[in-house]
């Protein structure tokens, strides 16, 4: 493989492009089904339900998955023998479909134990979700990327017209957007099978999977209780704040969050993009210069969205969520700076251990950040509410960055540029001027100066860049 790096750089942007349309795009509606859920669920405890039944599936989609979505991409990605393919998809349908008879099983059973409010709704949607991602990640293993992208954005135009018809038309409340979600996943499955055809062509019952299953497993089998433990840093605020504080308020915060999703999907395109090509870019010689560079240029990019998303958002705000959510507003950039920590730790350094093939290694670092974010959570949420699960999450983001990036020097080593020290300051300065009240005057120019110190102390090569990419727009 050519390890020059125009060629490289061409290939990952390439990759981020496609997969910046797809994720985009589904990301745009989920956006604008925010408007529509809070005009229309008045009772933000309503949403508030809603949303933590989201997040209990998200928390057990590793173990529902058995994280054979994550494996199936990494073991499909490195080969292009049909022999060695129909031995890895036959082996993950086969533990899929096991695992979700288990999966209902124990569903049922807890039904005849306890009452749980929307229990099958609940395990309907796990049960898509696990689909979703499964034969998602096997048709990028597959190098089908444009599907995937084309199905991705199905999915969310399916999601956004059945929760109006739902939801708008139908009125049917929280019920309307478990059963838009259901279906809008299992639609995409079957189109995804209908263009790939996986089943047909790489699914065979009788094939040996024994060797290769065990290899699969060994990869995937680790990473579960990580990404359970990643989950569970992450969705735990909500479980806080609606013990400590209220499930009304936890319905303010749930919105809040959809709008930080967008700088999520930037995280989760790069990712996407950035998985592909560290995995095969892995062994060349110039590897930590290069991952190096990318990283350093991650950062200000980060930073320089950052601040524009958050002060575009916050003076349109009033129009964009009903009365009853805004004050969730105030919480904005914060919750911005922890998503480019999050981003940091899982889309950047987590790839080492991929990369490695280590995936075990990745469990003691998720392990404690848990502790630490139950921990700093039990300790002053009671008495900050909000702002305590806030400062948290900070804390066990800014633990995860620091452990992970000496743990993965065994695979990469990161050299951080001079420059790039300065982007803390420019995020604390634009912390306290985002809680400015003075009016959309003061916020534009707040915006503007902070925007000016990211381009400022960016790194020349990347402002060369960026500043020839926008003459060639303009240009044309």
């Amino acid at each position: 493989m050519s390890t020059d790096s125009t060629n490289r750089g061409k290939k990952f942007a390439k990759d981020f492009g496609i997969y910046s349309i797809g994720i985009f795009g589904t990301r745009i509606i989920t956006f604008l089904m925010v408007p529509l859920y809070t005009y229309f669920l008045d009772d933000t405890a309503e949403y508030g339900y809603y949303d933590m039944c989201l997040q209990i599936c998200m928390f057990l989609l590793p173990l529902s998955t058995l994280q054979l979505r994550d494996a199936s991409f990494r073991f499909l990605i490195e080969t292009d023998a049909d022999e060695s393919r129909r031995r890895i998809v036959s082996f993950v349908y086969k533990a899929l479909f096991s695992n979700i008879v288990v999966i209902a099983a124990v569903a049922i059973l807890m039904s005849m134990l306890v009452q749980v409010n929307y229990l099958y709704h609940s395990l309907a949607l796990l049960v898509a979700m696990t689909l979703h991602e499964v034969v998602g990640q096997v048709t990028r293993g597959l190098k089908h990327n444009e599907i995937y992208v084309a199905c991705n954005l199905l999915n969310a135009f399916l999601i956004g017209s059945l929760s109006f018809l739902f939801i708008v038309v139908f009125r049917m409340g929280v019920e309307g957007i478990f059963l838009a979600n259901i279906l809008s996943r299992l639609t995409a499955v079957t189109v995804l099978e209908l263009k790939v055809k996986i089943l047909r062509r790489y699914f065979f019952r009788s094939i040996d999977v024994r060797a290769i299953g065990k290899e699969i497993m060994r990869y995937s089998l680790p990473l579960i209780p990580t990404n359970m433990c990643w989950l569970l840093t992450t969705i735990s605020d909500r479980f806080f704040i609606g013990y400590f504080v209220s499930v009304e308020v936890n319905g303010i915060y749930a919105v809040t969050i959809r709008f930080t999703m967008i700088l999520q999907t930037l995280a989760l395109i790069f990712y996407q993009a950035w998985q592909e090509t560290a995995i095969t870019q892995y062994h060349t010689p110039d590897r930590n210069k290069f991952f190096s560079k990318v990283f350093n240029y991650y950062l200000f990019a980060w930073v320089f969205l950052l601040v524009i998303f958050s002060f575009v958002l916050k003076m349109n705000y009033g129009w964009l969520v009903a009365p009853n959510y805004q004050p969730g507003i105030k919480y904005l950039y914060a919750m911005g700076i922890i998503t480019i920590l999050m981003s940091i730790s899982s889309s950047y350094f987590e790839l080492g251990y991929q990369c490695g093939k280590d995936t075990k290694r990745a469990i003691p670092a998720l392990f404690f950040a848990a502790i630490v974010n139950v921990t700093v959570n039990f300790l002053i949420t009671p008495s900050l509410g909000v702002k305590g699960v806030i400062l948290s999450n900070f804390c066990t983001f800014v633990f995860l960055c620091v452990y992970r990036f000496i743990d993965t020097r065994r695979y990469f080593k990161i050299s951080i540029y001079g420059r790039t020290f300065a982007l803390p300051a420019i995020l604390v300065a634009g912390y306290f001027l985002f809680a400015l009240d003075e009016g959309v005057m003061v916020d534009v120019l707040s915006m503007l100066v902070l925007l000016v110190a990211v381009l400022a102390v960016m790194p020349r090569e990347l402002t060369g860049q960026i500043f020839q990419k926008v003459k060639q727009k303009l240009g044309k």
